[in-house]
């Protein structure tokens, strides 16, 4: 079984939400779960998505992002992926979603335009 985990942590006016391993169908309702409580919450004034951590992300992992997108629009967050990168940064760039979303470097560059 691949392994998938998310967790969140508050960081002042941030919420950072750590994914890890496989974002795929079988885990795609694992990370709407996690994403649906930060929205029902009202939703930080900024979400941070950090990806770096993640292995896989299929078309399920990413219509979950864009999902998340749509969500942090709704309430008038900031989204913002960080650590985007191999197959994840090929569909993104592949589909011309990539200029779509707020993309960081790192958690702390994310953090630094709070």
């Amino acid at each position: 079984m691949p392994f998938f985990s998310i967790s969140s942590d508050l960081r002042g006016a941030a919420l950072v939400v750590h994914a890890g391993g496989e974002l795929d169908y079988g885990h795609a309702p694992v990370f709407r779960n996690e994403m649906t409580r930060v929205w029902r919450a009202g939703g930080p004034q900024t979400v941070v998505i950090d990806l770096t951590a993640l292995t896989f992300c299929d078309s399920a992992g990413v219509a979950e992002l864009i999902w998340s997108l749509q969500q942090s629009r709704a309430l008038g967050s900031r989204l913002v992926l960080v650590g985007v990168h191999g197959t994840l940064e090929r569909i993104l760039a592949i589909t011309g979603l990539r200029p779509v979303f707020e993309i960081s470097p790192t958690v702390e560059d994310a953090l630094r335009e709070v």
